[in-house]
């Protein structure tokens, strides 16, 4: 198997809409770069049988997790346009944990547990995010 270096594009973006770039996907994990401008958020998201994390590059923002694991009150659910199939009804997530982050910090989630991530700050936030395999085949998305 051949090593891979990549850089992480940290330019600004003006798009209406946060913007991924996968960066690697195997078997055993997958990982995506994200640029969001001020405001911008990646929803909410649960892997069953994955652990996941942010590793922030550039800008302030928040991580959320969503501490039970049986969602209640503050956003609804649905399922990733990959998973279309097999969705649970519609439910209100509880109101998350927050937490600050800035450039060089690492942000984890265990499996089950659902967790997303803010850009607060006035500037661009840039991170990379890294998910083990889940062979559940299921990841939930909040809109």
């Amino acid at each position: 198997m051949a090593i891979r270096a990549f850089a992480v594009p940290t330019e600004p973006v003006s798009d209406a809409v946060p913007r991924k770039l996968g960066l690697w996907a195997s078997e055993r994990m997958q990982a995506a770069a994200w640029r969001l401008s001020p405001g911008q958020d990646i929803s909410a998201r649960m892997h069953p049988q994955a652990d996941g994390m942010f590793l922030i590059l550039q800008g302030r923002g928040e991580f959320q997790v969503f501490d039970k694991q049986d969602p209640e009150a503050a956003g609804a659910y649905v399922p990733s346009s990959h998973y279309p199939l097999d969705a649970p009804p519609k439910r209100l997530l509880p109101e998350p944990s927050r937490s600050r982050v800035e450039p060089g910090m690492v942000c984890m989630a265990p499996a089950g547990v659902f967790y997303g991530l803010v850009n607060t700050g006035d500037e661009q936030l840039v991170a990379v995010a890294v998910t083990a395999s889940d062979t559940s085949g299921t990841a939930w998305t909040v809109r």
